[in-house]
Protein backbone atom coordinates (compact mmCIF):
# COMPACT_ATOMS: atom_id res chain seq x y z
CA UNK A 1 0.00 0.00 0.00
CA UNK A 2 1.52 3.37 -0.87
CA UNK A 3 0.98 6.60 0.88
CA UNK A 4 -0.22 10.08 -0.23
CA UNK A 5 -0.20 12.92 1.88
CA UNK A 6 -3.12 15.75 0.20
CA UNK A 7 -2.73 19.38 1.46
CA UNK A 8 -5.29 21.51 1.14
CA UNK A 9 -4.19 25.44 1.28
CA UNK A 10 -6.59 28.34 2.91
CA UNK A 11 -8.39 31.72 2.53
CA UNK A 12 -6.76 35.18 0.99
CA UNK A 13 -4.39 35.67 -2.02
CA UNK A 14 -1.70 32.62 -2.89
CA UNK A 15 1.11 32.90 -4.83
CA UNK A 16 1.29 30.68 -7.67
CA UNK A 17 1.32 26.41 -7.01
CA UNK A 18 4.49 25.67 -7.39
CA UNK A 19 6.26 28.28 -5.00
CA UNK A 20 3.23 27.95 -2.25
CA UNK A 21 4.01 23.71 -2.43
CA UNK A 22 7.47 24.75 -2.13
CA UNK A 23 7.08 26.66 0.62
CA UNK A 24 4.91 24.50 2.60
CA UNK A 25 7.15 21.24 1.56
CA UNK A 26 10.59 23.46 2.74
CA UNK A 27 8.79 24.23 6.47
CA UNK A 28 7.24 20.36 7.02
CA UNK A 29 11.02 18.72 5.93
CA UNK A 30 12.91 20.84 8.19
CA UNK A 31 10.37 20.36 11.02
CA UNK A 32 11.18 16.31 10.36
CA UNK A 33 15.01 17.59 10.21
CA UNK A 34 14.80 19.22 13.13
CA UNK A 35 13.05 16.64 15.22
CA UNK A 36 12.79 13.85 13.17
CA UNK A 37 15.37 13.16 10.61
CA UNK A 38 15.21 9.60 10.71
CA UNK A 39 12.11 9.99 9.13
CA UNK A 40 12.98 12.34 6.24
CA UNK A 41 13.26 9.55 3.78
CA UNK A 42 9.81 8.52 4.80
CA UNK A 43 7.67 11.41 4.17
CA UNK A 44 9.72 12.10 0.84
CA UNK A 45 8.95 8.63 -0.49
CA UNK A 46 5.22 9.56 0.05
CA UNK A 47 3.20 10.98 -2.62
CA UNK A 48 2.15 14.38 -2.26
CA UNK A 49 -0.39 17.20 -3.71
CA UNK A 50 -1.28 20.19 -3.39
CA UNK A 51 -5.01 21.11 -4.13
CA UNK A 52 -4.53 24.10 -5.39
CA UNK A 53 -7.63 26.90 -5.82
CA UNK A 54 -5.62 30.24 -5.02
CA UNK A 55 -6.20 31.53 -8.63
CA UNK A 56 -9.85 31.80 -8.13
CA UNK A 57 -9.45 33.04 -4.72
CA UNK A 58 -6.99 35.87 -6.30
CA UNK A 59 -9.50 36.29 -9.15
CA UNK A 60 -12.66 36.93 -6.56
CA UNK A 61 -10.51 39.35 -4.10
CA UNK A 62 -9.06 41.37 -7.14
CA UNK A 63 -12.86 41.47 -8.44
CA UNK A 64 -13.65 43.29 -4.79
CA UNK A 65 -10.83 46.06 -5.29
CA UNK A 66 -8.26 43.76 -2.82
CA UNK A 67 -4.51 44.14 -4.58
CA UNK A 68 -1.90 41.67 -4.80
CA UNK A 69 1.65 41.83 -5.41
CA UNK A 70 3.39 38.19 -6.01
CA UNK A 71 6.70 38.65 -6.13
CA UNK A 72 6.41 40.17 -2.74
CA UNK A 73 3.57 38.06 -1.15
CA UNK A 74 6.70 35.03 -1.89
CA UNK A 75 9.45 37.42 -0.52
CA UNK A 76 7.39 37.55 2.36
CA UNK A 77 6.29 34.11 3.31
CA UNK A 78 10.14 32.97 2.74
CA UNK A 79 11.33 35.28 4.68
CA UNK A 80 8.66 34.78 7.51
CA UNK A 81 9.66 30.94 6.95
CA UNK A 82 13.38 31.86 7.55
CA UNK A 83 12.59 33.29 10.76
CA UNK A 84 10.56 29.96 11.66
CA UNK A 85 13.60 27.98 11.23
CA UNK A 86 15.83 30.12 13.37
CA UNK A 87 13.66 28.02 16.55
CA UNK A 88 14.27 25.29 18.04
CA UNK A 89 11.54 22.64 18.72
CA UNK A 90 11.60 23.68 22.21
CA UNK A 91 10.83 27.64 21.73
CA UNK A 92 7.52 26.90 19.95
CA UNK A 93 6.06 28.27 23.60
CA UNK A 94 3.69 30.48 25.33
CA UNK A 95 7.20 32.45 26.48
CA UNK A 96 7.95 32.63 23.11
CA UNK A 97 4.55 33.57 21.66
CA UNK A 98 4.32 36.30 24.08
CA UNK A 99 7.76 37.84 23.17
CA UNK A 100 6.29 38.20 19.43
CA UNK A 101 6.08 41.69 17.77
CA UNK A 102 2.62 43.24 16.71
CA UNK A 103 0.56 40.40 19.03
CA UNK A 104 -2.80 40.91 19.63
CA UNK A 105 -5.45 39.47 21.27
CA UNK A 106 -9.20 38.57 20.02
CA UNK A 107 -11.18 41.61 21.63
CA UNK A 108 -8.12 44.10 20.01
CA UNK A 109 -8.67 42.32 16.67
CA UNK A 110 -12.19 43.04 16.55
CA UNK A 111 -11.78 46.58 17.91
CA UNK A 112 -9.38 46.90 15.04
CA UNK A 113 -12.17 45.72 12.34
CA UNK A 114 -14.76 48.03 13.95
CA UNK A 115 -16.79 44.71 15.21
CA UNK A 116 -18.64 44.10 18.53
CA UNK A 117 -18.95 40.05 20.13
CA UNK A 118 -21.43 40.11 23.26
CA UNK A 119 -21.27 36.58 24.75
CA UNK A 120 -19.44 33.31 23.32
CA UNK A 121 -17.45 34.54 20.10
CA UNK A 122 -19.03 33.79 16.48
CA UNK A 123 -17.62 34.33 13.33
CA UNK A 124 -21.34 35.71 11.91
CA UNK A 125 -21.64 36.07 8.14
CA UNK A 126 -21.68 40.17 8.55
CA UNK A 127 -17.85 39.91 10.28
CA UNK A 128 -16.87 37.39 7.69
CA UNK A 129 -17.43 39.66 5.04
CA UNK A 130 -15.37 41.68 6.49
CA UNK A 131 -11.96 39.87 7.28
CA UNK A 132 -12.41 36.38 5.27
CA UNK A 133 -14.34 37.41 1.68
CA UNK A 134 -13.45 34.76 0.10
CA UNK A 135 -14.84 32.38 2.76
CA UNK A 136 -18.15 34.03 2.63
CA UNK A 137 -18.48 33.82 -1.06
CA UNK A 138 -17.38 30.01 -0.37
CA UNK A 139 -21.06 29.10 1.03
CA UNK A 140 -22.80 31.83 -1.37
CA UNK A 141 -25.39 29.50 -3.22
CA UNK A 142 -26.11 32.26 -5.69
CA UNK A 143 -22.08 31.64 -6.98
CA UNK A 144 -20.16 28.47 -8.67
CA UNK A 145 -17.14 29.50 -6.47
CA UNK A 146 -17.64 26.91 -4.18
CA UNK A 147 -18.48 24.26 -6.64
CA UNK A 148 -15.13 25.08 -8.12
CA UNK A 149 -12.97 25.33 -5.46
CA UNK A 150 -14.47 21.80 -4.43
CA UNK A 151 -13.59 20.45 -7.82
CA UNK A 152 -9.94 21.03 -7.30
CA UNK A 153 -9.97 18.18 -4.71
CA UNK A 154 -11.80 15.93 -6.10
CA UNK A 155 -9.18 14.59 -8.36
CA UNK A 156 -6.34 14.27 -6.23
CA UNK A 157 -8.64 12.19 -3.77
CA UNK A 158 -9.58 10.07 -6.07
CA UNK A 159 -6.61 9.40 -7.71
CA UNK A 160 -5.34 8.44 -3.90
CA UNK A 161 -8.30 6.31 -3.60
CA UNK A 162 -8.26 4.56 -7.14
CA UNK A 163 -4.75 3.46 -6.23
CA UNK A 164 -5.46 2.03 -2.42
CA UNK A 165 -3.22 4.16 -1.00
CA UNK A 166 -3.33 5.23 2.84
CA UNK A 167 -4.03 8.85 2.40
CA UNK A 168 -3.44 11.89 5.15
CA UNK A 169 -5.37 15.25 4.22
CA UNK A 170 -3.84 18.42 5.61
CA UNK A 171 -5.97 21.09 5.28
CA UNK A 172 -5.76 25.03 6.70
CA UNK A 173 -8.06 27.78 7.35
CA UNK A 174 -10.65 27.53 4.49
CA UNK A 175 -9.39 24.33 3.21
CA UNK A 176 -10.79 22.64 6.07
CA UNK A 177 -14.41 23.51 5.10
CA UNK A 178 -13.53 22.45 1.61
CA UNK A 179 -12.38 18.91 2.38
CA UNK A 180 -15.05 18.69 4.86
CA UNK A 181 -17.76 19.26 2.02
CA UNK A 182 -15.63 17.16 -0.55
CA UNK A 183 -15.38 14.46 2.17
CA UNK A 184 -19.64 14.63 2.72
CA UNK A 185 -19.54 14.39 -1.06
CA UNK A 186 -17.62 11.25 -1.36
CA UNK A 187 -19.31 9.88 1.68
CA UNK A 188 -23.30 10.33 0.00
CA UNK A 189 -23.28 12.15 -3.85
CA UNK A 190 -24.59 9.33 -6.35
CA UNK A 191 -21.83 10.36 -8.78
CA UNK A 192 -19.43 8.96 -6.18
CA UNK A 193 -21.59 5.91 -4.86
CA UNK A 194 -20.55 3.03 -5.00
CA UNK A 195 -17.25 3.56 -6.12
CA UNK A 196 -15.43 5.92 -3.59
CA UNK A 197 -18.43 6.24 -0.22
CA UNK A 198 -16.95 3.11 1.31
CA UNK A 199 -13.19 4.29 1.06
CA UNK A 200 -11.69 6.11 4.15
CA UNK A 201 -9.44 8.73 4.46
CA UNK A 202 -7.06 7.50 7.16
CA UNK A 203 -5.87 10.88 8.92
CA UNK A 204 -7.20 14.37 8.43
CA UNK A 205 -5.41 17.29 10.28
CA UNK A 206 -7.01 20.40 10.32
CA UNK A 207 -5.09 23.57 11.03
CA UNK A 208 -6.63 26.92 11.97
CA UNK A 209 -10.10 25.43 11.27
CA UNK A 210 -13.42 27.38 11.39
CA UNK A 211 -15.25 24.11 11.33
CA UNK A 212 -16.74 24.66 15.20
CA UNK A 213 -18.07 28.09 14.52
CA UNK A 214 -21.75 27.78 14.45
CA UNK A 215 -22.55 30.42 11.25
CA UNK A 216 -19.31 28.03 9.38
CA UNK A 217 -21.51 25.07 10.96
CA UNK A 218 -24.69 26.09 9.26
CA UNK A 219 -22.95 26.40 5.79
CA UNK A 220 -21.29 22.89 5.78
CA UNK A 221 -22.33 20.39 3.32
CA UNK A 222 -25.25 18.45 5.38
CA UNK A 223 -25.92 20.62 8.01
CA UNK A 224 -29.63 20.48 6.83
CA UNK A 225 -29.34 16.64 7.35
CA UNK A 226 -30.43 14.10 10.54
CA UNK A 227 -28.67 10.94 11.16
CA UNK A 228 -25.68 9.71 9.44
CA UNK A 229 -26.41 11.61 6.25
CA UNK A 230 -25.51 14.60 8.20
CA UNK A 231 -21.71 13.95 8.53
CA UNK A 232 -19.02 12.63 5.99
CA UNK A 233 -18.54 8.81 6.77
CA UNK A 234 -14.86 8.29 5.68
CA UNK A 235 -12.95 9.49 7.96
CA UNK A 236 -10.95 7.09 10.33
CA UNK A 237 -8.93 9.88 12.46
CA UNK A 238 -9.34 13.81 13.22
CA UNK A 239 -6.75 15.43 14.45
CA UNK A 240 -6.98 19.38 15.15
CA UNK A 241 -4.60 22.09 15.74
CA UNK A 242 -5.67 25.82 16.96
CA UNK A 243 -2.95 28.56 17.97
CA UNK A 244 -3.48 30.58 20.16
CA UNK A 245 -5.29 33.70 18.77
CA UNK A 246 -5.81 32.47 15.76
CA UNK A 247 -8.96 34.49 15.31
CA UNK A 248 -10.70 31.91 12.53
CA UNK A 249 -10.10 29.22 15.05
CA UNK A 250 -11.14 31.18 17.47
CA UNK A 251 -13.56 27.94 19.16
CA UNK A 252 -10.27 25.54 19.20
CA UNK A 253 -12.37 22.40 20.10
CA UNK A 254 -14.00 20.62 17.21
CA UNK A 255 -14.48 17.08 19.09
CA UNK A 256 -17.58 18.61 21.42
CA UNK A 257 -19.25 20.22 18.07
CA UNK A 258 -18.48 16.49 16.01
CA UNK A 259 -19.49 14.15 18.80
CA UNK A 260 -22.49 12.54 16.81
CA UNK A 261 -19.92 11.44 14.43
CA UNK A 262 -18.92 8.76 17.54
CA UNK A 263 -22.79 7.60 18.01
CA UNK A 264 -23.48 6.90 14.58
CA UNK A 265 -20.12 5.22 14.04
CA UNK A 266 -18.67 7.23 11.74
CA UNK A 267 -15.23 7.68 12.85
CA UNK A 268 -12.91 6.39 15.43
CA UNK A 269 -11.32 9.36 17.08
CA UNK A 270 -11.22 13.10 17.16
CA UNK A 271 -8.48 15.15 18.73
CA UNK A 272 -7.64 18.77 19.60
CA UNK A 273 -4.68 20.55 20.35
CA UNK A 274 -3.95 23.65 21.49
CA UNK A 275 -0.42 25.75 19.97
CA UNK A 276 1.39 28.30 19.63
CA UNK A 277 2.11 29.82 16.40
CA UNK A 278 5.10 31.75 16.21
CA UNK A 279 5.15 32.87 13.10
CA UNK A 280 6.14 36.50 12.32
CA UNK A 281 5.07 37.99 9.04
CA UNK A 282 5.47 41.61 7.61
CA UNK A 283 6.81 42.52 11.36
CA UNK A 284 3.83 41.51 12.76
CA UNK A 285 2.38 38.35 14.89
CA UNK A 286 0.29 35.66 12.69
CA UNK A 287 -1.05 33.19 14.65
CA UNK A 288 -3.08 31.70 12.14
CA UNK A 289 0.13 31.54 9.46
CA UNK A 290 -0.13 28.22 7.22
CA UNK A 291 3.83 27.50 7.59
CA UNK A 292 3.87 28.58 11.78
CA UNK A 293 1.24 25.72 11.58
CA UNK A 294 3.18 23.22 9.67
CA UNK A 295 6.57 23.74 11.28
CA UNK A 296 4.81 23.09 14.56
CA UNK A 297 6.49 20.31 16.54
CA UNK A 298 3.42 18.80 17.22
CA UNK A 299 2.27 18.86 13.42
CA UNK A 300 5.73 17.82 12.59
CA UNK A 301 5.35 14.52 14.99
CA UNK A 302 1.80 13.89 13.87
CA UNK A 303 3.30 13.78 10.69
CA UNK A 304 6.10 11.84 11.17
CA UNK A 305 4.36 9.20 12.98
CA UNK A 306 1.94 8.81 10.30
CA UNK A 307 4.86 8.53 7.32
Amino acid sequence: MGKTIIFVHGRSFKPNKAALQSIWLSAIEHGITRDRKRKLAAFKKANKELVYYGDLSNKFLRSKGHKFNEKEDIESRKQTLAALKGYSANQFTKATYKKLPGKASYKEFLADVGAVTFGPLRLTEGLVSVVAPDMRHYWNFDSAFGSHVRATMIGPLKRAMNRGDKIMVISHSLGTMVAYDTFWKFSHASEYRPKYSNKKVDTWITLGSPLADETVKRNLKGARASGPRRYPGNIKRWENFSAEDDFISHDSKLANDFKRMYKEQLIDEINDQKIYNVAVRRGSSNPHHGAGYLIHPKVIKMITDWV
